[in-house]
């Protein structure tokens, strides 16, 4: 159970009941941490701040004795599909789609006002394997409303369908005589073995300093072309600038923070081309504008019944309120492991100021943890946007 007290009662109690002082330098970062090297003085969402918890609260709980800790790694998207925009012009007369396995899924859904369904009878796909006419090349073929009732909602007009492994792969054209307006095409090749994924070299973008968006074929090869964009919340779009570097294409981005509406999760869009066959990849970072960051000193103080706390310094650039956490780690008599969770939040102004974590006695006793201590993973966030500000995932003995 989490026991939540306010900041001045909680520090009351350690204080009276405390036998030992001691301070402690905050150790180097390592290149998990996430460290900002300027701060931005410009406040952040003030309007949401102030809707937030105005009081100081600490709480503090344990966890199971079989918790363990990894650090977290970026996401890596892997694609199989592609979209593309196709004119009416071009369905009358007929797109050329290029597949690299049999059984590739279709969906056609339409750009503007108007939203008119394709029927599936005026579908004609012509590959290698013949012309295939009045639909005679899908199976499952379903409209928008079909859709919906199978909890995939798309456009109204839009029409999917599988192609027939009759149909083969390879150079192929799809072809709507009665085509009356332009469509997004969307395949999917779910039986390809040709991939395209996508990831970053990190979880959080920090506004002032640089990530890399790195792309791969799966057999590591070459592309013809290869491109993207990165795109902020309020839809600011930066074009991508990828260069061969081994078996990947690495894109690095100075990252402007601010010019997007800081924080928030930015999409990165990638596209590329490999003996015809197309591929689209999508994934996200998270982007942080840093107004505070961890000061370099740490003071813990032992309490007479077993009460730990650790007061670390904070220095503020632009007001809001801050929640520090961080992990207790311990020994439980047989080996070393972590045991409890401390969060301290409050409302900070601009300067050198300071966030104390409690882990209470009963929390410690109930973790099984006993000294020697250590504190581990150290997260600063700022509360009115949840961007973290700073990390430290090295263990800092007590």
């Amino acid at each position: 159970m989490n026991t939540i007290r306010p900041l001045v009662l909680s520090l009351a109690l350690v204080l009276a009941q405390t036998t030992a002082a001691r301070s402690i330098a905050l150790p180097a970062a390592s290149d998990q941490d996430l460290t900002p090297t300027t701060l931005t003085a410009s406040p952040a969402n003030l309007a949401k701040a102030a809707r937030l918890e105005t009081l100081p609260v600490q709480f503090a709980w344990v966890l199971p004795p079989e918790q363990t800790l990894q650090a977290q790694s970026p996401y890596a998207a892997e694609s199989r599909e592609f979209w593309m925009r196709v004119s009416a012009a071009e369905l009358q007369s007929g797109k050329r789609v290029q597949t690299s396995a049999p059984e590739a899924l279709f969906r056609l859904s339409p750009i503007g006002t108007s939203k008119s369904a394709i029927d599936p009878l005026q579908v004609e796909i012509t590959s290698g394997m013949g012309t295939f006419a009045r639909g005679n090349g899908l199976k499952n073929a379903a409209n928008a409303a079909e859709l919906k009732a199978a909890n995939a909602p798309f456009p109204s007009g839009t029409l999917a369908f599988q192609l027939k492994a009759d149909v083969g792969q390879g150079a192929m054209q799809i072809r709507v005589a009665k085509a009356a307006q332009d469509y997004l095409l969307h395949v999917y090749e779910p039986n390809s073995s040709q991939t395209l994924s996508l990831k970053t070299d990190r979880i959080t973008a920090v506004h002032g300093q640089t990530f890399k968006v790195i792309a791969a074929a799966n057999d590591g090869g070459a592309v013809e072309a290869i491109g993207g964009f990165l795109s902020a919340p309020n839809g600011l779009e930066r074009a991508l600038d990828f260069k061969r570097e081994g078996n990947q294409y690495v894109a690095t981005v100075a990252h402007d923070g601010l010019a997007g509406e800081g924080e928030g999760l930015w999409e990165i869009h990638t596209f590329s081309s490999q003996g015809g066959i197309q591929r689209d990849a999508k994934t996200v970072i998270v982007s942080s504008v840093p107004r505070a960051r961890l000061g370099g000193n740490l003071e813990s103080l032992t309490g007479k019944k077993g009460a730990l706390s650790v007061s670390v310094s904070i220095d503020v650039a632009a007001a809001s309120r801050y929640e520090l956490r961080g992990v207790l780690q311990g020994f439980d008599g047989k080996t070393v492991r972590v045991g409890a969770v401390a969060s301290s939040a409050a409302s900070l102004k601009p300067g050198s100021q300071a966030l104390t974590l409690v882990f209470d006695a009963e929390t410690i006793a109930k973790s099984g943890l006993q000294a020697p201590f250590s504190v581990r993973d150290l997260t600063l966030t700022d509360q009115a946007t949840l961007a973290v500000q700073e990390t430290r995932q090295q263990a800092i003995a007590l």
